[in-house]
């Protein structure tokens, strides 16, 4: 290879030419210039777009590159015209053809991508439809504002008529002069007015959560209230109910309580809503109301039965004792003597039955006390069956629970059980085999039930309707058709009912019901 010494510089030609040797390096200057500025340009554009992806960012920088080695060999060719750096500038022309090289492959698999790129006209097209997109996105918002406002106004009258309201209710709840609770599933209170607070004698913060039995302080209404409760929730329906609740001032008072079951919004109750009225007062004059009139229709018969009985109850008790000493004074040892004994036993009880159906109609010695159901019915049926011991009958008795309590006025219901095992035994009166049969048992509603059945001839149609009428009988010209009808009166008084229907072995049972002392709620 030749040193530079050996090769001559390729001005020496041009020397007999300056012109045109000053157009050569001009030309070069001013290409290598160019040159030198254009990579600085790509340079900043590539720091000032950090968006772009790198494979252009690649091919930018290797285009810048190839510019400026471009300039070097344009620089080179100057110094050529002076010194002879040939391997300099071949080498140069070297590097930039293996840049050139490079930049052409990064380009050509950069240009599928550069050619989806899209022209100005689209990019504007697409910036226009942009705006327009902006302008009607700014119009929405701006409707929206309108009408978010509009909401929000509306929303606020919304929310005034609700405060209103709900103060108006609350003012409501608060003075109304019934009681209005409302309980979860549990039976905790949820709510409680003004009247319901003054009635159990509690501030608020003593009732709100818990039960009635928690707070108030006779366990048995609390029992009795918290059980109707239950019955409205497990029920799931509305109920109109007498309960009784001790006020530590007025003494016991009766509500009639109305309570409803809260249900969500799938349907399931959720507790109950329920409002209470005092009604003590309407009691107490249903009471007289019923008293008057039980004396306005039965004082006069009442009165005219004891006085026209008692004078021939008297006469025979009389007679009897009259036949007793004669019979006595011929034959002591007569059979006869305890059946006279019998007989002015029965004659001194229906006196006493007369007396104390004047004191029921005129409301003296009417006390009810407790009593258990089973040996008051026992002594009943035995009492009512000293007339049948010369027949061949059969009473047989079922009871159900032997714990159960009444509250009742013993003779009264003594004599209703009476009557209706004397109307049995004159029902099978004809009857080859008679058979009674009494039951007791609970009923629905916190009463018990007592029937008396029997295999008699049953009661005839056009009767059974009006059978417990005053002077209705299903025997015909041989009753009073007094019985029954005083039998109603004392069970209807004792807040009971009685009925009657077809026996199982074809005669007639005769039912009535009581109140458990428990949940007696009326004074007698």
């Amino acid at each position: 290879m030749a040193q530079i010494g050996e090769v001559m510089p390729h001005g020496v030609d041009l020397l007999s030419r300056p012109e045109l040797m000053f157009l050569h390096i001009a030309s070069d200057a001013a290409i290598a210039a160019a040159y030198f500025v254009i990579p600085f340009g790509i340079v900043r554009f590539v720091g000032g777009r950090p968006d772009l992806e790198d494979g252009h960012r690649r091919v930018a920088l290797l285009f810048a590159a190839f510019i400026g080695f471009c300039g070097l060999t344009h620089v080179a060719s100057i110094l050529v015209l002076w010194v002879p750096l040939y391997l300099t500038e071949s080498w140069l022309k070297v590097a930039t053809a293996v840049i050139l090289v490079l930049t052409a492959v990064a380009l050509y698999r950069l240009v599928p991508k550069l050619i989806f790129l899209p022209s100005p006209k689209a990019m504007q097209a697409e910036i226009e439809a942009h705006r327009r997109t902006v302008d009607e996105l700014d119009a929405a918002r701006a409707a929206l504002a309108v009408r978010v406002e509009d909401t929000e106004s509306e929303l606020r009258i919304a929310m005034k008529q609700q405060e209103r309201s709900n103060a108006l209710l609350r003012t409501i709840v608060e003075t109304a002069p019934g009681l209005i609770y409302a309980k979860d599933p549990a039976g905790r209170v949820l709510l409680a007015n003004k009247a319901t607070l003054d009635l159990i004698h509690k501030p608020w913060a003593e009732v709100e959560g818990r039960t009635d039995a928690e707070f108030l302080n006779h366990a048995a209404n609390a029992e009795t209230i918290m059980r109707h409760d239950r019955l409205v929730m497990d029920g799931g329906a509305a109920l109109e109910l007498e309960e009784v609740v001790e006020h530590p001032v007025k003494g016991v008072r009766v509500w009639l309580s109305t309570k409803t079951p809260m249900r969500d919004a799938e349907g399931a109750v959720t507790g109950l809503v329920g409002m209470s009225v005092d009604i003590t007062e309407r009691k107490q004059l249903e009471a007289r109301l019923r008293r008057d009139s039980r004396v306005s229709a039965m004082g006069e018969m009442a009165a005219a039965l004891a006085h026209e009985l008692n004078q021939p109850l008297g006469s025979i008790v009389n007679y009897l004792h009259g036949c007793r000493r004669m019979l006595a004074g011929q034959t002591p040892d007569s059979p006869l003597l305890p059946h006279l004994d019998k007989a002015v036993e029965e004659a001194l009880r229906a006196g006493h039955v007369i007396r104390h159906l004047r004191s029921f109609v005129s409301t003296e010695d009417n006390v009810r006390q407790p009593m258990t159901l089973v040996p008051l019915v026992d002594e009943a049926c035995a009492f009512a069956m000293l007339g049948a011991l010369s027949r061949d009958v059969c009473l047989t008795t079922a009871h159900q629970d032997f714990d159960l309590v009444v509250s009742v006025n013993v003779v009264q219901i003594n004599q209703v059980i009476h009557n209706l095992i004397r109307n049995a035994l004159d029902a099978t009166a004809l009857v080859t085999e008679p058979r009674l049969h009494v039951t007791t048992g609970p009923h629905d509603g916190g009463m018990v039930m007592i029937s008396v059945s029997d295999n008699g001839p049953g009661i005839a149609p056009d009767v059974e309707g009006r059978l417990f009428e005053p002077f209705v009988s299903s025997k015909g010209t041989q009753g009073m058709g007094v019985g029954l009808a005083i039998c109603r009166t004392i069970v209807e008084a004792h807040h009971g009912r009685i009925w009657v229907e077809p026996a199982a072995a074809g005669g007639a049972c005769f039912s009535f019901t009581l109140p458990l002392a428990a949940t007696e709620s009326d004074a007698s």
